[in-house]
């Protein structure tokens, strides 16, 4: 049910070949036809503030293939908390506000216990009288599914993008955009264009903040993992 990859379509460099690369939504099987209808039903201007908080994707950001404005890059530097992992960086100059990449992954209904323990898995649609999903894109996803929280990288004080609700045209999806006015509280030169008036350099990592109940549960697994033995968990993955 749903979309999925195309076997035609390329595959974006350093993509891992475990993962499945999406180019439109993957819907579960436990979904019914109801929370699919749900998401495929934009808010009204009568809706405000929701209505005002759902901006129409560029055309750009919907064709098959490797997104052109980002780059997967593995993480090399010791001191970074994803090092020997993969993180988003961008292609070209991203300006201040603007979509970048879809988070794209298995749409799938709130309790599904298939994807309780992932990490990848971010709210779709938890409004009242909504669809109540989620998306994961911990087995298959976009480009976006690399993005790295912004604790501890060296030189980021704070973002310079964030998750937002958006809408593709046919449904309701998240995406990943600049934050406004470029990195809120970066370091040294980072989160600045070449014209300086913020956004994200070209080459720059792309940031954003998993949220603090993600950074919550993953406190109590380590805890419980180092409890049982297991050690540390190193993996810095999205909300």
């Amino acid at each position: 049910m749903g979309g999925h990859q195309n076997q035609k379509t390329a595959l974006p460099k350093n993509w891992p070949p475990e993962i499945t690369f999406l180019t439109s939504p993957l819907y579960s099987p436990e979904l019914t036809k109801a929370q699919i209808q749900a998401l495929r039903v934009r808010p009204s201007a009568s809706a405000a503030p929701v209505a005002e908080d759902l901006p129409t994707l560029p055309p750009e950001l919907l064709r098959p293939g490797p997104n052109p404005l980002v780059r997967i890059q593995p993480i090399t530097d010791p001191s970074h908390p994803a090092c020997g992992q993969r993180g988003l960086f961008a292609a070209r100059d991203l300006k201040p506000g603007m979509p970048v990449v879809r988070y794209l992954g298995e749409v799938h209904p709130a309790g599904s216990a298939r994807h309780a323990s992932s990490d990848y898995d971010l709210w779709l649609d938890h409004s009242a009288g909504g669809a109540d999903v989620a998306v994961d894109a911990a087995r298959a996803g976009s480009e976006a599914r690399f993005v790295n929280d912004y604790r501890g990288v060296p030189g980021r004080a704070r973002t310079n993008a964030e998750f937002r609700d958006a809408w593709d045209g046919r449904e309701r999806c998240m995406a990943v955009y600049v934050v406004l006015g470029g990195a809120k509280g970066g370091g040294k030169g980072k989160g600045k264009g070449k014209d300086g008036g913020g956004g994200i350099a070209k080459g720059e990592e792309i940031l954003v903040s998993y949220g603090k109940g993600f950074w919550g549960k993953r406190r109590e697994e380590e805890e419980e993992k180092r409890r049982d033995g297991e050690g540390d968990v190193t993996d810095q993955p999205p909300e």
